[in-house]
């Protein structure tokens, strides 16, 4: 540019207007400089804002994945504590139901041995007050063999043992054919 404005400082004839076009040139390098820098500026500061925004973007992650970590570590003793309850009432369930059975069971067996226990005790008192056995086995005789028992209940009078005739194989229980031994 220098050179053309050393050419045109020589004559002022038709290169005037050369000087006027390179002057007019050169002040519109200068503008688009100008907006070049202007540009570059804008730019500079675009990439500074993005810079930042990154920056707090990746802070504002780093901040999420920090939650995140503990609310997944909240989660987890959560369900740490839920799986030791579900073992306990698991655990109580087995004892209460070996407790119930038990109970049931030895209430059973105390309903067995009571009345066993009641007879040692009657023994056991009137063999105190009586002194000797040979009564309680005279009293027991007695009762068994009287008509009117005091202690025990009445017997009733059922035959023991009925009489039934035989029946033969391939005969009919009314056929008298089969009561007689032998040829007819």
């Amino acid at each position: 540019m220098a050179l053309v404005l050393a050419t045109m400082g020589c004559s002022d004839g038709p290169d005037q207007r050369l000087v006027d076009v390179a002057m007019e040139s050169a002040a519109r390098q200068a503008e688009q400089n100008r907006q070049m820098a202007e540009l570059h500026q804008q730019v500079a500061g675009g990439a500074k804002q993005l810079v930042e925004a990154d920056s707090r973007a990746r802070q504002e992650l780093a901040e999420l994945q920090r939650e995140l970590r503990s609310d997944q570590a909240e989660i987890g003793r959560q369900r740490d504590a839920l799986e030791s309850e579900r073992q306990q009432i698991a655990k109580d369930r087995y004892w209460d139901s070996i407790l119930g059975v038990s109970i049931y069971a030895a209430a059973g067996i105390l309903a067995c041995l009571l009345p066993l226990l009641l007879c040692g005790w009657l023994l056991h008192a009137t063999r105190d007050k009586h002194g000797t056995d040979e009564e309680l086995a005279e009293l027991l005789v007695e009762e068994l063999t009287t008509d009117r028992p005091m202690l025990l209940p009445p017997r009733q009078s059922v035959p023991l043992l009925e009489h039934q005739p035989p029946i033969r194989s391939g005969a009919l229980p009314g056929d008298d054919s089969t009561d007689t031994i032998g040829p007819a």
